[in-house]
Parts: C-alpha cells; structure tokens; sequence
C-alpha cells in the first residue's frame, strides 16, 4: 500500500518603521532577493508548487539591516489548538529569534478545536478586535468571505516586499488560486496541495474483532465494525468510537472522492464536478451522498458510536476513536496517526489525489485589518517560512526537553514533553520539519512529488467573485451554519430527515439558486476563457 499522510482566515494605516536612511537599501536588498528568487519561475505544470532556492546571504543581510534599523513590536498571532503547560518556554524561545532578527516579539494564541475557533475569530473580526496574524482557509475562519468583507490586509504588494523568500516559492499560478478580486489577502503555508480522501482504522481493534478494513468506501461501512467494539469493549472506553469532533466540515473530507471542488468557500452552497471538461456546479446538502452522510452519523449518535456531548466537549481522548474519516492522505501518514490515535492505524484511501483551488490554499495565514504593523507581520511569515529553527520550535519544541534528535534531520518526541505540538501544516513551510518515527527521510521529496503528478482539476486557478450575490450567500451560509454541527455529529436523531427537508426548504427561501446560477455562470465563463 502506498503511504500517505492526514493532514489532517479597510486595511490598516501602513506605519513606516523604518529609518529614513536605511529604508532604501534595506528594501532594495529584499526586492532583490524577491526578483533573483522569482526569476527562476516558469510555467506550472500538474500543479508544481515552484519552490525555488533565494540566497541565504541575502537574507541574512536583510536580517542584519532590520535588527539595526526596526523599531521593538508586539504582535499577537491567533490558530487553533489546546493549550498546554509547555508551550510558553517554546514561545519564549522563539521570541528570542524573533527579536534577534527582527526586534520582535509576538503573543501566540491558541483557541480550542475548529467549530470554536472559527466561531470566535469571527467575533473578533466582527467586533474590529486588535490583532496581527491568524491562520485561515476556505474551511476555518473562512478565508474568501473574510477576504471579501475586507478582514483581512491586501497583501499583493507587500508580500515581494516583506516575505520575498516566501513569495518566491511558489509561481504564480499558485498565487493566482489565494486571489479575491485579483489580490491577495494571506500567505500560502507550504505543505500538501493535492488532497486525496480516506479513513483510518485503529488496527489492534480491527484484529481483535477480525474486521476486514480494506472494503471500507463509505461511513455506513463501518457500523459493523463499530456495534462489535461497542458491545465488546468496557464501556468507558467507548463512549466516542467514530471521530466526530471535527464537528463543522467532515462531510467535506469526502469531496476529493467525490472529485467536487468548493467554490467561494466552504459555507457557501455551490460545488462543482471538478475533473469534467464542463464542470456543472450543483447543491452539495442536495445530494444522495449528503443525505447518506447524515442519516449514517444520526444512527452512530443513536447507538452511542458518537460522542454524545460532541458538540459542547471542549476536548477528546483521541485514543479512544476506533475510526475516524480523514481529509487529506499523504506520505508519512502512518506515523502521524499512530501519534495522534496512540495506536497503529490501517490506512484505507479513497479515490486518487486531486489538485483544486481549495486544496492549494488549504492552510494560509492571513494579516488582520485591525494590525498597526503588517509589515512586521509579513516578516514573522517569512521567518516561518525560511528559519528551519524557528518552524522547527514551532512544530516539535524545544531540543532536549520535547524531543530528541535522532539524526541530521530526525526526531523522536520525548515522553515527559508538555508542549502542545503545532499541526506542521499549519504554519510557514512544512518541507522544512525534521521527520520522525517511521515517516521515510524523503517525505517532503514524497510529498512535492505528490502535488506535482496529481490529477488536476478543470477550474484549477478559478476564483469565484461573490459581489452580484452578496446577500444570497450571507443568507444561505448563516443557514448552513445553523444545522451543520448538528447534521455532522448526528445530534437531530431519528428526526434527521424531518430537519433535513426543513433545511433544504429554507436554502431555496433564501436564494440558493441565484447563489448556484451565478457561479456557473462565472465556472463557464472560466473554462471558455481556457479553451
């Protein structure tokens, strides 16, 4: 079996903080490293990402003009995960880099699980809350409709100017896919682009109640599997056998399957077939496979196969998940979920990879419209993107104390650690993370390989402008939101399909097909363009 890996949003006042007498040569400096970088760039091919190589001297000499000439700032910088005991030695670590190279110091913020970093991130941006950084995509913290409703800072200009090594790293097709109204409005992280569906399964479970996996090709597969664990297993250990905590887009993992690609963000009804030469956009809650979808997670919450409180629990016991849908397969799955599940997995893919728009810019890390510094905020970015210690502290910690080095560029995690890891995606470039466990020394040469020989979508390079239907959308979207939590977690029950018909009748009152006609119209007007 092939490896493969889970993963798995007015502009404030520019502030000049530079000296006058330095500001030329220091920003000639990293225009220069910015053009030497890009000049290597040429057309994309089966989605290459086009890392390219800037020179280290450069860079460091644009360090050492900014540590002499930029002023001290405090930045805070918002994404999800739990936090834990460690984690302010590891900040404090990075901080001293941070301010090493370019006298600055950022508080980094962690919000628990997805549905609730979304939910208050946009309480943040709606009540113009102060901040500097956050991560985004078209899932969480909705990247397209953030970037619409002017969140979060255009960065087009700034980026060559600020981040000229991240910039330069991927060509400008890649670009091209982050871009609302023709600018950009966050930074590309560096990892996986071609997504590929899948579950895992945890394996001593599936040997013990001799349960073949390889069959599996939808959720309801599983029941079986899952009803045996259940009546088998002492029942504290049971009580969230089917990972559900992802309680805000996991019908979504689906869509790399399905070859359906999200158009304008994931909250906003619309998808498209994405691999036929005339992709027809369609209503995904409308589908055999939503109502599958739903109808499967409301009989797991019915026989206790889902968390009961899964909605409201602010954390889980990841051990305990007899098996889980997963959005993303690629090299160094494996070790990763073994991780994460605390057991070994069977891995069982579903369908081939794909590269859409979405997937390119699956993580990003946007600048918010409220920050008084997002230059500097460009320049943390690219710190992330080219200090391999700096990501590193990011992503493992501290040397020593939450892992060991094995090798050159290998690890093993320490088991006293009380750092909470950050996702690898997540942040800056993920090629630059030390491998660990089982992952092979190649993964990330794995994993670039992977994004350049994926099957390619026909509307790759597409963005959908919102602007004709901007009431539509914010009234289909708020529907969406209000049912979907409990449509993913199965909490409506035996009244799902009652609610379900509900839900589709209130989508059309609030204008799902304008919504639908308007983005094929822009679909065929894209395609036309490309033939």
């Amino acid at each position: 079996m092939r490896q493969h890996y889970d993963e798995m949003g007015s502009a404030a006042t520019m502030k000049s903080i530079f000296r006058l007498t330095a500001i030329f040569s220091l920003l000639s400096a990293m225009l220069i490293t910015g053009c030497q970088s890009a000049g290597s760039n040429g057309s994309n091919q089966k989605g290459d990402t086009g890392a390219s190589s800037s020179s280290p001297a450069a860079s460091q000499s644009s360090a050492s003009s900014q540590e002499e000439t930029l002023e001290p700032v405090k930045l805070k910088y918002y994404f999800y995960g739990a936090a834990k005991p460690g984690d302010e030695a590891v900040y404090d670590a990075m901080n001293k880099i941070l301010k090493e190279k370019i006298n600055t110091t950022v508080e980094f913020v962690k919000i628990p699980s997805n549905g609730d970093y979304t939910q208050k991130m946009t309480i943040m941006v709606n009540a113009q809350e102060e901040f500097d950084l956050a991560f985004t995509s078209p899932s969480y913290f909705d990247y397209f409709a953030n970037a619409a409703k002017g969140s979060f800072v255009d960065i087009t200009d700034l980026l060559p100017k600020y981040a000229p090594q991240t910039y330069a790293q991927f060509k400008p097709e890649i670009w091209n896919a982050a871009k609302v109204n023709g600018k950009i409005y966050a930074s590309i992280n560096q990892q996986i682009f071609a997504r590929q569906s899948g579950f895992v399964i945890s394996k001593p479970l599936a040997d013990k109640y001799q349960f073949d996996p390889t069959g599996v090709t939808k959720q309801s597969d599983l029941l079986p599997f899952l009803e045996k664990v259940k009546a088998g297993e002492p029942a504290d250990t049971t009580d969230q056998l089917y990972n559900a905590q992802m309680k805000n887009h996991v019908f979504s993992y689906f869509y790399p399957y399905y070859e359906w690609e999200t158009i304008g963000g994931s909250d906003v009804p619309g998808v498209a077939s994405s691999v036929l030469d005339q992709p027809k956009v369609f209503n995904e809650y409308d589908t055999p496979e939503f109502k599958e979808f739903i109808l499967t997670n409301a009989e797991f919450q019915m026989k206790g196969l889902i968390a009961k409180d899964a909605l409201t629990r602010p954390t889980f016991d990841a051990s305990k998940y007899a098996a889980s849908s997963m959005a993303t397969l690629m090299p160094g799955i494996e070790e990763t979920v073994k991780k994460t599940y605390k057991a070994e997995q069977y891995i069982i893919p579903l369908g081939d990879p794909i590269l859409t728009t979405p997937n390119a810019i699956a993580t990003m890390t946007a600048v918010s419209a409220t920050s008084k510094h997002p230059e500097r905020a460009l320049m943390v970015i690219e710190l992330l993107n080219t200090d391999k210690e700096l990501y590193n502290l990011m992503v493992w910690g501290i040397e020593g104390v939450d892992y060991e080095k094995t090798g050159d560029n290998r690890i093993e995690s320490l088991s006293g650690s009380t750092y909470g890891p950050a996702p690898g995606w997540m942040f800056g470039n993920q090629f630059n993370s030390f491998v660990s466990g089982t992952q092979p020394d190649d993964v990330w040469t794995q994993t670039k390989e992977l994004n350049e020989t994926a099957k390619v979508s026909k509307l790759y390079g597409f963005n959908f402008s919102p602007d004709s239907v901007k009431t539509e959308i914010a009234n289909t979207s708020a529907i969406v939101n209000e049912y979907k939590a409990a449509f993913n977690t199965g909490m409506y029950g035996a009244d799902t399909e009652k609610i379900y018909a509900e839900f589709l009748s209130k989508l059309k009152a609030a204008g799902v097909d304008k919504v639908l006609q308007e983005k094929q119209k822009q679909v065929d007007a894209f395609v036309a363009q490309k033939q």
